[in-house]
């Protein structure tokens, strides 16, 4: 038991040391934004021609935000740039790169789906675990799913179970649910109910009710005692979070390396 706290001690210090860590865009006041921050305001609110013209500028051609949205208009054909999904995917390969974490899961996409290239999962699964890496917590539900056999390629669970983790230590309350899943099957880890019991409480106390239906079946085979260790589990995860396990919790922030031009 020791060893497993530790673990998970380990996995909530992580993302309680980088959270806040990220792009602190949304805090600037209007005259601290950049033009790039503009852009990005811009596309947001689909003034698309406002985009086209301030990512006309020299200022906005060595930031990899800008890349991702130019991409964006050209793999959308909006703003008055024609479709050229070629060129959006070599300006989401450059802001990727770049460590900017939408690129890379828009480059993910493009390629899970085939959309507008040859499909490629082998292609899309490492620009998501780059995503998941950065601390995109989506992504790494992505990746877990991907590992757990969930696109067809023969599952390897443990992986699995490691991007789960890293999830549920940021608060994803279904990537607990399928912790709790691992657990009650025995797939990547010994078979363990109460382990299970634990993920599932965690998970519903989180707001995941699929996983209500899952911890009364699961309780119907543990006894009291039992019943109470899956309890005091849950509370010690929740004390080791100190915050509380809430979902939504802050994704891990990426630190970008410095850009260079598409």
């Amino acid at each position: 038991m020791v060893n497993r706290f530790f673990r998970h001690f380990l996995l909530l210090l992580a993302v309680m040391l980088t959270v806040g860590t990220g792009p602190a865009q949304a805090w600037k006041s209007v005259f601290e934004r950049t033009l790039t921050d503009r852009a990005v305001m811009a596309f947001q609110e689909g003034n698309y021609s406002r985009v086209r013209e301030l990512l006309g500028t020299d200022e906005t051609a060595d930031d990899p935000r800008a890349w991702y949205v130019l991409g964006r208009m050209y793999q959308e054909g909006r703003g008055g740039y024609a479709l050229d999904i070629k060129r959006a995917e070599k300006l989401y390969r450059s802001a990727a790169e770049a460590g900017h974490i939408d690129a890379m899961l828009a480059l993910a996409d493009m390629f899970a789906r085939g959309s507008g290239v040859s499909p490629n999962f082998a292609v899309a699964r490492v620009w998501y675990e780059r995503a998941a890496k950065a601390g995109n917590v989506p992504a790494m539900i992505l990746v877990a799913n991907d590992y757990a056999g969930t696109n067809g390629a023969s599952p390897d669970y443990e992986r699995a179970r490691v991007w789960y983790e890293q999830a549920a230590a940021a608060g994803n309350n279904a990537a607990m649910m399928a912790l709790g899943n691992l657990y009650r099957n025995g797939q990547g880890v010994e078979l363990s109910f109460v382990e299970a019991v634990m993920w599932y409480r965690l998970a519903i106390k989180n707001g995941n009710q699929e996983a209500v239906a899952a911890e009364a079946l699961v309780t119907r085979f543990l006894t009291a005692e039992e019943l109470a260790d899956a309890d005091r589990r849950v509370a010690e995860w929740e004390r080791l979070a100190g915050w509380g396990v809430t979902a939504g919790s802050p994704a891990v922030a990426p630190v970008a390396p410095a850009p260079t031009k598409p």
